[in-house]
């Protein structure tokens, strides 16, 4: 079986993706309140700097595995495509991530912040992937 991939589309995805998380930390949307939750006053710019030049990439390569999922399961639908995009949510982010929060006593803040912007990315992602032809 041949995946068939909408390079044009993945692109998009990755960008609108990459800049949803990005713009989930800045202070006046999540980013005051996540460094407040984790003990912090501020992060360091070189630290800043770094941690997006990596989103980048992992951006690319989540949109691009949701893609391969959506054209491997044939759910190309914007429906079938949201119930995967929520299935891949569920069953790899939620799942690592609670054992994460649990593990290292973060509360429920913490954790809608950290992983609830998977679940919206993962599901806008899929959106923008069965719309762009």
């Amino acid at each position: 079986m041949a995946i068939i991939i909408n390079w044009v589309a993945v692109v998009i995805a990755a960008i609108v993706y990459f800049l949803i998380h990005f713009l989930w930390y800045f202070p006046f949307a999540f980013g005051n309140l996540w460094l407040k939750l984790v003990g912090k006053e501020s992060e360091p710019k070189s630290k800043i700097i770094r941690d997006t030049i990596i989103m980048i990439p992992t951006s690319f390569i989540t949109v691009l595995f949701i893609e391969i999922m959506i054209d491997l399961t044939n759910m190309n639908d914007i429906a079938s495509a949201l119930i995967l995009s929520i299935l891949l949510w569920v069953g790899f982010v939620a799942t690592i991530a609670i054992n994460q929060n649990n593990f290292n006593d973060r509360g429920i803040k913490l954790f809608l912040i950290e992983y609830g912007f998977y679940l919206i990315g993962f599901v806008i992602v899929a959106v923008i992937l069965t719309l762009i032809p």
